[in-house]
């Protein structure tokens, strides 16, 4: 599984911080963790996989930007009020959507033959991009096991303050969006990565 440890080697680069930082907001959500991580990494991963393929191509439009920005924004704050499942999945799963819809990724050699391999065979690149993102986010994967192994874990992150700073990282990530923002900074992170 080279695929996997090349995810895990990508913790280190600077590129990755445009999903890391958004998916740390997730886990610190609260209680739900052992939710939202699976939905982040899965969203993220078709996003990326559609990306790959060539079947998602979105068009950096200022508009779209603000008015994802915007609804997320809105998500978030509905997601405080409501402190329910729907609300934290739904925030979850748009904001997953932003940071991978922005995403630079450093290609290594594992990801740099999903990417040429992508568009010729798309539906056999879809696990492989599965592994690189769960490689990725184990950080995430090893704290939801925590919570479920080690339920004393989860009490510590049910503190309303933590969730708080969770949803106030989801916010900031809209807002940069709404600012379109975040695609510069996407871009200004690749350049500063290097496999």
């Amino acid at each position: 599984m080279n695929i996997l440890a090349e995810g895990i080697e990508s913790l280190k680069l600077a590129c990755s911080l445009v999903l890391l930082i958004p998916a740390l907001g997730v886990v610190l959500m609260g209680r739900r963790r052992v939710w939202l991580v699976p939905v982040w990494i899965i969203t993220t991963t078709l996003i990326a996989w559609l990306r790959f393929t060539g079947w998602f191509d979105p068009v950096a439009s200022g508009a779209a930007h603000v008015a994802a920005g915007i609804a997320l924004l809105g998500l978030a704050a509905v997601a405080w009020k409501r402190d329910e499942l729907a609300t934290d999945i739904a925030a979850t799963g748009s904001v997953a959507f932003l940071a991978g819809w922005t995403w630079i990724p450093c290609v290594g050699r594992e990801l740099g033959e999903i990417v040429n391999n992508a568009r010729a065979q798309p539906w056999a690149e879809l696990v492989p991009t599965f592994f690189y993102m769960l490689g990725l986010f184990i950080p995430l994967v090893i704290i939801a096991a925590l919570e479920v192994a080690w339920p004393r874990f989860g009490d510590i992150g049910d503190n309303p303050k933590i969730r708080a700073v969770g949803l106030g990282i989801v916010a900031l990530v809209a807002g940069l969006v709404a600012l379109t923002l975040f695609d510069d900074l996407a871009g200004e992170l690749a350049r500063r990565s290097s496999f």
